[in-house]
């Protein structure tokens, strides 16, 4: 895990090491750089987790031939090497780097199809003078650019690229973007003029002034049939889990994993502790937890975490987060997000930075249950064309979404056929043929095209791009078994009857991990989601910070917010005379993440400098 940077051709060396100095939180072992004389420069930001010596560092070479800049891990780089091995190579380094070059000279772009892990690489070839990119299936790993006939430019963050723009400014479509932040992340659109994403599962060429890119995966066209039986199916998935897990612990660094009591990270933490102590090069320093609390609050969920982590015998590290921070954090933390961010970061960034401070350099998370199995209450409705017109399908769908909320008062004294009616009204029109440009065939029944929409082009794209920011900012390496592609495969590949069952949504990932976890947390239907009490927040120590801020000069000349409005808004939630809905209090944030965005990247462009040179 790292940060990457390159240019074609190369750039002055001062810009170069200067962008790449803004990298530096994501690769706090070091930088490296390289440079094929005019043709191409290659820097790279390390986080060892792999083979920490110095003779894994990076850019790394092979062959005489091929030089490669590499964030990520490939989990299964043993089983590759041993098969590059029998093909007659060699290697002088125990690391994945290694292998994933031996890799690209042994089968070109076909190398991707055999890794399994999360990427975003480039490889310069100083032969034919092209370079290589990828991305992983998923995107877990980000890669911006600039690409044009005269150069490509590419890094791991956004900021990187900025000192090479003539200007820094706001997209054209910035406030169409910002309107709907679900909505880009699965595209190449980005909120800085100039600057585009290579989309997950893409791999492209830049050679001739042009990049050349193309998806070389497709989760339904490449996927193995599933089990029919439902027992079987179970079997498979918490099969395809423990051996996902395993090859995730593989470090040669602590590890650990964040745990809130909820089914997904329950799981991935039960995975864990039947996996530790067995494998290959697992890490010895396996057994950490770590929960984030809000006490006495009704998002504290640290009494979950602690009976899953007594039931598993894993130490937990309670993170009770402090929102009592300066002014310059809260800003920086902007910077270094580069996004405009839902909800407030902070809790997110503190659990991370609890781990680096104990030593746990990698945490396996539980991200993705929701989106790939159903585990959102809006997402159950979806499942009501596929269960019509058996009527007691179609009720066991609605009892459970009833059951989730019991106290929904919705559709009560509502016959079956009207609910359908305003259900069809409202909610699934709404997401018929939503999702990305992939290659047909699409999933045909209703809740598993809502899902694929969630899964690759709003929510969770987002959700992998805030992690990665979360985790990076603090230099921790963050690795998501349930997002094996067999999994996500597995996942498009079973009916929605596998996800709804018996009252309980994500049925088969429960009964999968079943057998490792307490029963109440096994069918645990609260739902809370990892978010600060962001009304108490704003109301108290908060409130100084935001008023002194909608009075300063930087505010009232904002120019990608309306100052009045949004002060207004701020006023009536820390007042506690405005509306008192946590949804209300969000939306009022999301607004002031825009003027953060715009203080940091815009603000008479001295904002981002000096950010740069407190980076660096």
């Amino acid at each position: 895990m790292c940060g990457i940077l390159g240019a074609v051709p190369a750039v002055p060396a001062e810009l170069f090491d200067r962008a790449l100095a803004t990298l530096a939180h994501r690769g706090p072992d070091g930088p490296g750089s390289w440079r094929d004389g005019d043709a191409a420069v290659l820097g790279h930001q390390r986080l060892a987790i792999i083979d920490p010596s110095h003779d894994a560092d990076q850019p790394m070479h092979y062959a005489g031939r091929y030089h490669l800049i590499f964030n990520g891990e490939i989990y299964n780089f043993l089983e590759v090497g041993r098969t590059l091995e029998e093909l007659g190579h060699s290697f002088k380094t125990k690391s994945d780097t290694e292998v994933l070059l031996a890799a690209f000279s042994q089968w070109g772009e076909g190398c991707l199809t055999r890794l399994n892990g999360m990427f975003a690489f480039a490889i310069w070839d100083s032969e034919d003078r092209t370079v290589f990119v990828a991305r992983d299936r998923m995107g877990e790993k980000p890669f911006f650019h600039i690409a044009d006939q005269n150069r490509f430019i590419f890094a791991s963050e956004q900021k990187a690229l900025l000192p090479f723009l003539d200007r820094v400014q706001p997209a054209a479509d910035f406030a169409d973007l910002v309107r709907n932040p679900y909505a880009y992340e699965g595209t190449e659109h980005c909120l800085f003029a100039g600057l585009k994403r290579l989309p997950a599962g893409h791999c492209g060429w830049y050679r001739n002034g042009r990049l050349e890119a193309k998806r070389y995966w497709s989760p339904l066209e490449d996927a193995a049939k599933a089990p029919e039986a439902y027992d079987e199916q179970v079997e498979a998935l918490r099969a395809l889990l423990l051996d996902s897990t395993r090859m995730r612990m593989r470090a040669d660094v602590p590890i650990g994993t964040a745990l809130s009591g909820g089914v997904d990270s329950s799981a991935v933490a039960a995975c864990i502790a039947e996996t530790g102590g067995g494998g290959e090069r697992i890490s010895e320093n396996w057994q950490n937890a770590f929960v984030s609390s809000f006490p006495d609050t009704v998002m504290d969920e640290a009494a979950h975490a602690r009976k899953v982590a007594e039931h598993l015998h894993i130490p937990l590290t309670e993170v009770v987060i402090d929102p009592s921070v300066s002014a310059d954090q809260i800003e920086r933390n902007a910077w270094l997000f580069e996004e405009v961010h839902e909800v407030n970061p902070l809790p997110h960034i503190a659990l991370y930075k609890a781990m680096r401070d104990k030593g746990v350099l990698v945490s396996l998370d539980g991200h993705a249950g929701d989106e790939l199995f159903g585990g959102y209450e809006s997402s159950l409705l979806q499942a009501l064309p596929d269960a019509l017109p058996d009527l007691g399908a179609a009720r066991e769908v609605l009892d459970t979404y009833r059951r989730i909320h019991p106290e929904n008062e919705q559709f009560r004294g509502m016959s079956l056929p009207h609910i359908v009616a305003h259900l069809a009204r409202s909610r699934l029109r709404d997401v018929i043929g939503q999702g990305p440009d992939l290659p047909r065939p699409r999933p045909t029944e209703s809740l598993n095209r809502h899902l694929f929409g969630l899964t690759f082009g709003t929510v969770l794209p987002t959700l992998l791009r805030n992690y990665d920011h979360y985790s990076m900012i603090n230099g921790v390496e963050v690795r998501i078994p349930l997002l094996d592609h067999r999994i996500v495969e597995f996942a498009f590949a079973i009916p929605w009857q596998s996800k709804i069952r018996n009252g309980y949504s994500k049925s088969v990932l429960r009964d999968a991990v079943a057998p490792f976890l307490p029963d109440d947390i096994v069918h645990r239907r609260q739902k809370l989601g990892f978010a600060p009490p962001i009304i108490d927040w704003m109301r108290g120590p908060l409130k100084p910070y935001l008023l002194d801020t909608i009075a300063s000069s930087s505010f009232k000349t904002a120019s990608l917010i309306s100052p009045q409005e949004l002060a207004e808004g701020i006023r009536a939630v820390t007042s506690g005379q405005g509306p008192s809905t946590l949804y209300a209090a969000e939306r009022v944030w999301k607004q002031f993440g825009i003027y953060l965005w715009e203080k940091a990247f815009l603000g008479a462009q001295t904002a981002a400098p000096a950010a740069m040179r407190a980076a660096g």
